[in-house]
């Protein structure tokens, strides 16, 4: 796994997994396999829809370690399978994120038997937002790992 943070105010995580590309795709669009894996590790899913396809939209809503709840939402913005999917990411009743929407976007290529998974999570509202989100997105790719691996 490599993290590079350059711009101040993006991020990008790059990791193998060890799964097919279409079976890592579906991991990520399909609601019954996300609701399996999704969220960093001891932040509670409380509901999460999905609807993966373009214009379609995705809503969690969550209780993080310290109990607060919170909701990100967004909108898929591209999906090509088994390649690449982009989407909005927004958190709800946050003034940091008000007027902001921030855009994330997962790219998979073959490697090794598995696939290559590279991340990028663009315009986060500042360093100290990026650096949350890195961490937050270092424990969801940790969880995707352990879905295949189990």
């Amino acid at each position: 796994m490599t993290t590079k943070t350059s711009e101040k105010t993006s991020l990008e995580i790059k990791r193998f997994i060890n799964a097919p590309r279409a079976r890592v795709y579906a991991a990520w669009t399909d609601p019954a396999q996300l609701k399996q894996w999704w969220g960093p590790e001891g932040v509670q899913t409380r509901n999460f829809t999905s609807d993966a396809r373009v214009g379609g939209k995705y809503r969690w809503d969550l209780l993080n370690q310290e109990g607060e709840e919170m909701t990100v939402y967004g909108k898929y913005r591209e999906l090509v399978p088994g390649k690449k999917i982009v989407f909005t990411w927004q958190w709800d009743d946050d003034e940091a994120w008000k007027n902001l929407s921030s855009v994330v976007t997962v790219e998979l290529a073959d490697r090794d038997g598995g696939t290559e998974l590279r991340l990028i999570h663009e315009k986060l509202p500042s360093e100290a937002s990026r650096d949350r989100h890195n961490e937050g997105w270092t424990s969801v790719l940790d969880r995707l790992e352990k879905f295949f691996n189990k």
